[in-house]
């Protein structure tokens, strides 16, 4: 799990508010490039190239380059997180943390335990 303190938790929010924004967060399980989201998505380019950007600033979805042999590379999106715990901090308070994709089952399941076990 990783708590980055530059990713800005409202924005985390704002992007999971958004359905297609969910959508396509859904879709880059795999690395794609912004047209194959965009069609998959039945999304224009212009509103998933802007979606993809409020993801990745959001942290939830990365830029990769895919090196090709013809020297014409591309850039593909996959999805960063295997997912998102939210921490209530008082009245208005709260806290995002992201679940790195590279975390077993295990690891996973001992950070859901730590974080109950902190809230008890």
């Amino acid at each position: 799990m990783r708590s980055d303190d530059s990713i800005d938790d409202q924005a985390v929010f704002d992007v999971l508010a958004d359905a297609d924004c969910r959508d396509i967060l859904a879709t880059v399980e795999e690395p794609l490039p912004a047209k194959s989201v965009a069609e998959r998505c039945d999304l224009p380019q212009t509103s998933t190239y802007r979606k993809l950007q409020q993801l990745s600033e959001a942290g939830l979805v990365a830029e990769e380059t895919e090196v090709r042999p013809d020297g014409h590379h591309a850039t593909t999106y996959v999805r960063d997180c295997s997912g998102i715990f939210v921490t209530l901090e008082g009245d208005d308070a709260f806290d995002v943390e992201t679940v790195s994709p590279t975390q077993s089952a295990d690891e996973r399941l001992a950070t859901l335990w730590t974080r109950v076990s902190e809230e008890l």
